[in-house]
């Protein structure tokens, strides 16, 4: 049974509750309290033209009931749009999956003309009556009567979509539909392209001049560019309101831009936008946190923020050129990657564990929660099964942005790399990073670069090495010959097998049908089986990450007395 047949067959609070996967009495309950008491949190936050934003937020507990429902009005929306997507595009871009500003944006790059318009206080337009009365008489849903007015009562609050409700992006999405298909059927007649993201309407075209019944330029003492009458009467019937003051037309000759997005002839971001996180990664590079804009009111921002933007940029740029070239962008891909080596080796929030591969971190892990009362200051006091130490992770971004993959030849390179890496960085780190490196001949040339460095030879003999500011390397103890972190683990532990296969530690091609690697190792034997693996000889490299951060605990300590000092003298 389709969700949308499921939804029309609820026509019982029981049967709507299991629907949305909620006891029944969680779902009365929920409205019950919902009509004795206010369970939403009201505030504003500033918007990007100026003026401030309503939000209106359910509690905990109200938001779990919207959420569901907004998961299964989502199925249901992609369930009706596939089968409308045979016959026509999709119009509606935000608050969907798979669709985002920059494929609204898409369909109008390249275009002579280029209009927007916007809705005027587009959740709060939508009342309980144009729930209720789309829920019970759209011939998609019909649903029952008290069904309608339950979801209705779920999804309103002041007898209107609330911003800050889960469920309002899609009921808004669900009732503009007719709105969509009025203005799309418009906007075809007169040879138009017509998208919708939330309140943001765009149309455009390559006609040489913009079609009179979409848009028509009214002269004054300022020249303006209006909706069309028939755009107009067509908002008007659909229940909304145009914000004049947001009407624009951009030309060709002109930036173009649509959902934040330049459309002119690639997709990309505004300059302006790309100049604000320039300056968001200078402060934190510089300070140690970033802000959100200039003047004496600036607010901090937070990292993982800065991140999404500049993720936001990689991702635009790289639907802008059908893929990311670090040779195309220059000026963006340092940016990116000095701003992942702040977030990796001195914007980190406790000391950073480098190993040589993704399975390293898979090792050390399950050695410190096993090894958990001999070394009780890697485990975090609050939580047994939190470490107090991280771990660099290598994925896509670490490959493409810092020549960060995994293995020995990288070790090296970040090693030779990392004071000029973090020379912009003008802060004191505040954690030590630890790289972990075998004891074989393949680190030989990893410990002639740190002797050259510290001015004495290094063997891998000594428990940790201090490199330089907050760098430390960390050999795996050498027993006997060479030794590779797999070499701590038991003979019995290495001896096990996968589906009749042993395992091959080997960075080299192997039969697969024959051998198991690393990657199954770490994830099929060792995690599985921490609390029975004999660990103790990987006893010494962690009593090497405790001495390494209560060493650079004084170093911080002692850097920071000395900051103040020459504070205080220059005073």
């Amino acid at each position: 049974m389709s969700d949308l047949s499921a939804l029309r067959n609820a026509t019982t609070l029981p049967r709507l509750a299991r629907l949305l996967k909620l006891k029944g009495e969680y779902l009365s309950h929920s409205l019950y309290w919902y009509r004795q008491s206010n369970p939403y949190a009201t505030f504003s936050i500033l918007k990007k033209g100026g003026g401030r934003r309503l939000i209106e937020a359910p509690n905990s507990r109200l938001k779990l009931v919207q959420s569901r429902l907004a998961d299964l009005l989502m199925r249901i929306e992609a369930e009706m749009e596939n089968k409308r997507t045979t016959k026509a595009r999709v119009l509606a871009h935000g608050f969907k999956p798979g669709y985002s500003i920059m494929t609204n944006a898409a369909l109008h790059r390249n275009k002579r003309w280029v209009f927007n318009i916007d809705l005027k206080d587009f959740f709060h337009s939508i009342n309980f009556g144009r729930v209720y009365g789309f829920l019970l008489k759209d011939r998609n849903f019909e649903l029952a009567p008290k069904t309608a007015a339950v979801i209705a009562q779920i999804a309103c609050h002041n007898n209107r979509l609330p911003q800050g409700s889960p469920c309002s992006p899609v009921i808004s999405n669900l009732i503009a539909h007719v709105l969509d298909l009025k203005l799309n059927k418009l906007a075809n007649a007169h040879r138009c392209t017509y998208t919708r993201y939330a309140d943001d309407i765009t149309f455009s075209t390559n006609e040489k001049e913009f079609p009179e019944a979409v848009a028509r330029l009214v002269r004054g003492s300022e020249d303006k560019w209006v909706a069309g009458d028939k755009i107009l009467r067509e908002v008007y019937r659909a229940g909304f309101k145009i914000n004049h003051d947001k009407s624009r037309m951009q030309r060709r000759d002109s930036r173009q831009d649509t959902t934040g997005l330049i459309v002119n002839q690639k997709l990309n971001v505004r300059h302006e936008y790309y100049k604000q996180v320039r300056a968001m990664c200078h402060h934190l590079f510089v300070h140690g946190y970033a802000h959100s804009g200039l003047g004496a009111g600036r607010d901090p921002v937070k990292n993982e923020s800065v991140d999404g933007m500049l993720g936001f940029i990689h991702q635009v740029r790289s639907l802008k050129n059908a893929g990311f070239f670090k040779t195309d962008q220059p000026g963006f891909s340092s940016l990116y990657g000095k701003f992942l080596d702040y977030q990796a080796f001195y914007g980190i929030l406790r000391p950073r564990i480098i190993g040589e591969g993704k399975t390293d971190n898979i090792y050390i892990r399950s050695a410190i929660k096993r090894l958990a009362g001999k070394f009780p200051s890697l485990i975090e006091p609050s939580s047994p099964l939190a470490e107090a130490v991280d771990f660099f992770h290598y994925n896509t971004r670490s490959a493409l942005f810092q020549d960060l993959s995994g293995g020995t030849d990288e070790m090296h390179k970040l090693l030779s790399s990392y004071r000029a890496r973090t020379s912009s960085f003008k802060h004191i780190a505040r954690h030590p990073v630890i790289m972990v490196v075998d004891n074989d001949a393949a680190s030989a040339k990893i410990f002639a670069h740190l002797s050259n460095i510290l001015g004495t030879a290094v063997g891998g003999m000594d428990p940790f090495y201090h490199v330089y500011e907050n760098l430390y390397l960390a050999p795996i103890p050498k027993t006997t010959g060479h030794v590779a972190v797999e070499d701590l683990f038991d003979a019995t532990v290495l001896a096990q097998t996968i589906n009749g296969r042993t395992f091959n530690p080997s960075n080299k091609k192997f039969d697969q049908s024959v051998y198991y690697g690393k990657n199954e190792f770490a994830t099929k034997i060792v995690a599985p089986q921490r609390a029975t693996i004999d660990f103790t000889k990987f006893e010494p490299l962690l009593a090497a990450f405790v001495d390494i951060m209560a060493d650079y605990e004084k170093r911080y300590a002692g850097a920071l007395a000395a900051l103040k000092g020459g504070i205080a003298a220059a005073a």
